[in-house]
């Protein structure tokens, strides 16, 4: 049960890099006509003549509104400002793990989820049916706190967790849309899972880049996805997430039904099944927390 929990809190196709568009103008260099007197030798390249010149492409700002427009449009169906704000909350659920599309098990969990200042937060995980193990994630760390005491989650549950941190809805709206730096391109009209969506794809100062894919009938997200390099083998991993069954939660359209995909197959579903927005105990997040059955 444990493993078809953890599946869903961490991350594992190849595929090309993302880059920014841009355009290069050569310089025009002027020549005077005739030979030059043969004692006079040419002179090199003045500083100035040697400039690359960098200009939008035609069309890129439109482009830019077009994406920015979809999002704005996206973020306002989610809720806007009420949705962006959302606090605390308790979830219960089951997720299901997959390995080359088949599954490999089911569990049920409790995750409370404590907001922190500064757009951060905390997550709690409380797995089995005693919710006798359980996950701790802060802005820092991820431990795994057991009967036997407390001890760090595996170094690539915590990179996979913080990875997909930097690329959630939330940070793009908080972070990616936020600065000037971020470039957005509409990819226009596209076909996912049978459904009309609007492509926009973002890229940061850093050359990151990340894809969503909003859904035409109601402007709710249909899917995230980003690429990232591989340490070991060099090359690019995708991460997908899907999100359906949307369900309103004390006034904000949630999905219940989030499918995760990593290079193309089907490694984790995450069920909701009960979800209110309420005040988290911080406490439940101290090093010396209790673990088992408490009250929610």
């Amino acid at each position: 049960m444990q493993g078809a929990i953890s599946v869903w809190f961490r991350s594992r196709s190849r595929a090309a890099v993302f880059g920014a568009i841009c355009v290069a103008l050569s310089p025009v260099l002027l020549v005077a006509q005739g030979k030059p007197p043969p004692q006079q030798q040419q002179q090199p390249p003045k500083r100035e003549e040697q400039i690359i010149v960098t200009q939008p492409r035609p069309g890129e700002q439109i482009d830019q509104a077009k994406a920015r427009a979809a999002l704005n449009a996206m973020y306002n169906a989610l809720g806007g400002e009420r949705w962006l704000n959302r606090g605390d909350y308790v979830l219960k659920g089951h997720t299901s793990s997959f390995y080359k599309n088949e599954p490999t098990g089911v569990g049920e969990y409790v995750q409370y989820h404590h907001v922190l200042p500064n757009n951060q937060w905390e997550d709690r995980i409380e797995l089995t049916k005693k919710r006798d193990i359980v996950q701790i994630w802060t802005p820092a760390e991820g431990v795994e706190v057991t009967y036997r005491g407390r001890k760090p989650l595996p170094k690539e549950d915590q990179q996979a967790y913080f990875r997909r941190i930097r690329y959630s809805l939330d940070t793009i709206a908080n972070t990616w849309l936020t600065d000037p730096k971020t470039l957005l391109i509409y990819g226009g009209h596209q076909v996912v899972s049978r459904r009309e969506v609007e492509e926009v794809t973002l890229i940061d100062k850093d050359n990151n880049a990340v894809t969503v894919d909003i859904e035409l009938s109601n402007h709710y997200p249909l899917r995230r996805v980003f690429k990232f390099r591989n340490e070991k083998y060099l090359d690019f991993d995708e991460d997908v997430e899907e999100y359906s069954d949307w369900h309103d939660v004390d006034g904000i359209p949630t999905p219940y039904v989030t499918t995760r995909y990593f290079n193309g197959d089907m490694v984790a579903q995450r069920f909701v099944e009960e979800m209110h927005y309420k005040p988290v105990d911080p406490a439940l997040f101290a090093p010396n927390a209790p673990i088992g059955k408490h009250k929610d």
